[in-house]
């Protein structure tokens, strides 16, 4: 009875005491999985971005990746062998709820959050989609492969069975179409053949013929009965018989204008004509690509008058001179100052004819004391003195000129002296007018390489892009190829589709030391074919050998990002570079705008005659490119400062200014042309040379250990001038003395 008793009774429910005191483990997991919902509830019903964020990156494909996902965590948590048992269903499941994602992007959502995506997001963009065409190939290769990578040998001979199956139906439809044509193609020739026989046999034929002859003979009159019009016959005819407009000796062709004048059509329409290079096979743009000159005039009344204050201003102050030469350049005046006599007391000098009076030369160095008051004279603060002016006996004095003016590229180029360098066959570059108006051009392969440096927006790009253009208007790709870098992706890439590049324009600073390498191999063997025939530079080997040697230019847009990523290999390599290429027809042009001696270094400056210097902040940075003070002076804008060893002191030239339209037609001209074929200069690295790379480092990183042994407190700095390595390197070998154990973390 006590038992059936106990059996009737019902056992209470436990309660949520006693389900945390028998399992505290699952209490303490529900409890953790509601506070973490709730508070990623909270965290995204309150932070407007991150759910603003969260719909525009899966919008409602949330919903199927939520299912997915919180499936798949109970699974892990309850049943994690089940995981691995069925994985294949788990990514089948994966596969389908990407494939809704794809599907949710297919529809507009409208205004809103998802405005400019789909309902799916930018995710679903991304899987589907627009065009609706590519969504749907890209969700049924999804649809279609996934299950065949899967299950292959079920899924694949499915497949196979399907596509046995259509090629059968695709068979049989043709045979079908093709019986059904012939069918249709039969019964047409019999009814035709039916249809001719009974119009010969009735005489059908000769009674249509004789209608239309008897139709042909009829009076026009009746034309005229039919058509009626507002206007008058004549004026009809007048209308039809415009001989003018619609001339009839030539029946196809177009009408011409009332007027013979051509319009007058914009610079960025002006159709680049070619003209064939002598020597080769491609044609080079003519200058009509490039704006005209300007004509321009300085008043003579500013001039002069800007010279009587220079007098006047340094006699207020005792010191006598005469303006005997003004020349005026595109932005800058020069005054040739001449300097006076004064009188003294003393022996020496020239008598005036007063007694114990002398007179004597004003000196120099009085006329450049008072540069100052010179500025504040003819109010301005740019004011820069040569003294003296190279082959002449005067003291320049260089001021901005009242009615600046433009320098075109062409207006240099199209100097005797431009066509004198390239009629000879070098490397003409168009940098500019100076002081005086005379175009001033160098042969870069005579330079043999160039350093520009300048301040932010002080015309380097420009300077940059005046040369190229300068190379490609006269040396076509079998005479001159060219590597460019451009770690700012701005200014040089452009240029990228022209056949002068041996590669593309490199944008990535870790591939600047590949081809570095690739440049200096191509250097060691144009020495042995140089070797080979026995002569001594390019020009030699040109002339004696059937293939012809490019020019190989290297172009740089910013050293300084290359110093600072690559350190001393780069440094190395350029050095190397410009000590040995002039011989073999490669010349460097490096531009940046920090000149200081970190990046424009001692050694490398020894190897780089030429030098173009625009505005900068300071004389240290002056010094640093020109080793003289000048350049914190200068106007910006194209002002500069050129040195070479033609000239023991720097020429100040404006330079030419190139536009962006006149750009992209010498680009379009290049690309759009296809000449002969081009000598191949292969400047990839080698498999071997990244054995050798790799053999290098683990010398290297041995050699870190043992200092690492010694000292554990080193530092990147200290592995940097050790190994003479970039801060990049060293910073990685640190990591893995650090993952060793073998220094101690800072």
């Amino acid at each position: 009875m006590a038992r059936s008793a106990a059996k009737g009774r019902r056992t209470p429910p436990p309660s949520v005491g006693d389900i945390i005191r028998t399992r505290p483990t699952a209490a303490i997991y529900v409890l953790v999985v509601l506070v973490g919902g709730l508070a990623a509830g909270l965290v995204f019903w309150f932070n407007e971005d991150l759910r603003n964020g969260t719909l525009r990156t899966l919008g409602y494909g949330l919903v199927p990746a939520g299912l997915w996902f919180g499936a798949a965590l109970i699974t892990l948590r309850y049943r994690h062998r089940s995981l691995a048992r069925f994985w294949r269903r788990w990514v089948s499941a994966a596969a389908l709820v990407v494939i809704s994602i794809g599907a949710l992007s297919l529809f507009d959502p409208g205004d809103g959050v998802l405005s400019g995506f789909g309902l799916s997001g930018s995710w679903g963009d991304a899987v589907g989609g627009v065009p609706i065409g590519l969504a749907l190939m890209k969700l049924g290769a999804i649809a279609i492969f996934v299950p065949l990578l899967l299950y292959p040998w079920r899924i694949g001979g499915m497949y196979l069975t399907g596509l046995k199956k259509s090629g059968m139906g695709l068979q049989y439809g043709i045979s079908y179409l093709y019986m059904g044509f012939s069918c249709v193609s039969g019964f047409l020739g019999r009814w035709l053949g039916a249809a001719v026989y009974a119009v010969r046999s009735t005489g059908l034929l000769s009674r249509f013929s004789a209608l239309l002859q008897s139709s042909k003979s009829a009076p026009p009159e009746t034309r005229a009965e039919v058509i009626s019009f507002d206007e008058s016959p004549d004026d009809f005819d007048e209308l039809l018989d415009d001989s003018e407009s619609f001339p009839d000796e030539h029946p196809g062709a177009l009408p011409k204008w009332a007027s013979d004048e051509r319009p007058k059509s914009d610079r960025s329409r002006v159709e680049v004509s070619g003209v064939k290079k002598a020597g080769s096979k491609w044609s080079i743009p003519s200058m009509d690509c490039l704006t005209p000159a300007t004509p321009r005039e300085q008043s003579e009344g500013p001039l002069q008058e800007m010279a009587r204050q220079v007098e006047v201003a340094l006699a207020e102050h005792g010191v006598m001179v005469e303006v005997k030469d003004i020349k005026a350049g595109p932005r800058i005046v020069r005054f040739g100052l001449v300097p006076g006599w004064t009188n003294r007391r003393g022996d020496g000098g020239k008598e005036d004819g007063s007694q114990g009076k002398m007179e004597s030369r004003v000196k120099v160095q009085s006329i450049l004391t008072r540069e100052k008051d010179l500025a504040l004279a003819l109010k301005t603060p740019y004011l820069r003195i040569e003294a003296p002016v190279p082959g002449e006996a005067l003291v320049g004095l260089e001021v901005p000129a009242p009615t600046p003016n433009k320098v075109h590229l062409r207006e240099v180029m199209e100097s005797p002296d431009f066509r004198k360098i390239s009629g000879k066959g070098g490397l003409p570059v168009a940098l500019g007018q100076d002081t005086g108006g005379t175009s001033v051009v160098t042969d870069l392969a005579g330079l043999p390489h160039l350093l520009i440096a300048g301040a932010t927006g002080s015309g380097k790009s420009v300077c940059l892009n005046s040369v190229v253009a300068s190379l490609i208007l006269t040396k076509p790709p079998d005479q001159l190829r060219m590597v460019m870098v451009d770690p700012k992706r701005v200014e040089l890439t452009p240029f990228n589709g022209i056949p002068h590049l041996a590669i593309p324009v490199i944008v990535d600073v870790d591939e600047v030391n590949s081809a570095l390498r690739g440049m200096m191999r191509e250097m060691f063997r144009r020495y042995k074919l140089m070797e080979e025939i026995g002569v001594r530079n390019i020009a030699g080997y040109n002339e004696k050998s059937k293939e012809r040697m490019p020019f190989l230019v290297l172009i740089v847009d910013e050293l300084a990002d290359l110093m600072i990523t690559g350190g001393f290999e780069v440094e190395q390599n350029l050095v190397r570079l410009a000590q040995l290429g002039r011989a073999t027809g490669i010349h460097l042009v490096l531009a940046t705008q920090r000149p200081s001696v970190n990046v424009v270094t001692g050694l490398l400056k020894a190897n780089i005659p030429g030098r173009i210097a625009f505005a900068v902040a300071s004389q240290v940075d002056s010094r640093v490119i020109l080793d003289v003070v000048g350049a914190e002076r200068l106007l910006g804008k194209g002002d500069m400062l050129i040195l070479n060893s033609d000239s023991p002191k720097p020429r100040r030239v404006q330079g030419a200014l190139v536009y962006d339209n006149e750009i992209e037609e010498m680009v379009k001209f290049w690309s759009n042309q296809k000449g002969g074929p081009l000598p191949d200069i292969m400047l990839d690295d080698e498999i071997d040379e990244d054995d050798e790379n790799e053999e290098a480092n683990e010398r290297m990183l041995a050699q870190a250990r043992e200092l690492a042994l010694r000292n554990p407190r080193m530092s990147t700095s200290f592995l940097e001038r050790r190994f003479k390595v970039g801060q990049q390197k060293a910073e990685q070998i640190m990591e893995h003395l650090e993952e060793e154990g073998l220094v101690i973390p800072r």
